[in-house]
């Protein structure tokens, strides 16, 4: 059989359509299973995102229809701009001086901020090689802002866990969070790990599944302080970037 003959079969088996069509309304809760995973798939190209896009739209899914079109944006991105690998989008942030402190960097890495929210995501990725979405941009966010980390160390430690890894959905999804891309979250926005969790885990059951000592004395200690963290954040930014009060 040719190529010109073969046609590609949707995989029902992979993606359930209940979850496309409800997929704006459950897709920022990490303990339901509301995301489409296939993630995994469009890494290996073993599955068309042509075929994805049609069928987003034959489920009249806007929602999961942006988010393909936001990895074909950083495909072009990547492409058009390649120095984004080393450097921020922004030339301005560049300027950040970084932190780096390594100890608070592995604390992170293995789930141990005393964050719930955060260490379930590590916790998640470390054992799974795969995170849930808004966690993703929870702990992204938690280590550029609260911890003041090169986003450029996350990015690399996210490449060697992600089983769906992808050059430029990781590089743009951690210059969104830093600030630093073309339409990154804007500077001032830090994820606060408690609203968070009262948004989007609020009976705790992603947290109890990955992070189940969080409630024993046992439990990491915080980190940091989030409001300490906070204005640390603002300030070290406004100053690197030069924005006016």
């Amino acid at each position: 059989m040719g190529f010109e003959e073969f046609e590609f079969e949707f995989p029902e088996t992979t993606v359930v359509d209940s979850i496309l069509k409800n997929y704006g309304t459950q897709r920022d809760f990490p303990a339901i299973d509301g995301t489409s995973r296939l993630s995994l798939h469009l890494r290996f190209g073993t599955v068309s995102i042509r075929q994805l896009v049609k069928r987003a739209i034959q489920l009249k899914s806007e929602i999961w229809l942006n988010e393909l079109i936001w990895r074909d944006f950083y495909q072009m991105i990547l492409w058009q701009f390649p120095f984004v690998t080393q450097r921020s989008f922004k030339p301005a942030y560049d300027r950040i001086p970084w932190r780096n402190n390594e100890e608070e960097f592995h604390k992170w890495c293995k789930g141990q901020t005393g964050y719930p929210i955060v260490d379930a995501g590590m916790r998640e990725l470390n054992a799974t090689g795969f995170m849930h979405n808004r966690v993703r941009m929870i702990t992204a966010s938690f280590l550029t802002k609260h911890l003041l980390i090169d986003w450029r160390w996350g990015e690399a430690y996210f490449a060697r866990k992600l089983l769906d890894f992808d050059l430029a959905s990781n590089n743009g999804g951690w210059q969104w969070a830093a600030g630093s891309g073309c339409d990154a979250a804007p500077y001032f926005r830090i994820f606060n790990p408690a609203e968070q969790t009262r948004k989007f885990d609020a009976k705790l059951e992603y947290i109890r599944k990955w992070v189940p000592e969080f409630e024993d004395f046992s439990y990491a200690k915080p980190i940091v302080d989030h409001k300490f963290a906070r204005e640390r954040c603002l300030s070290v930014y406004k100053k690197a970037l030069m924005v006016e009060k």
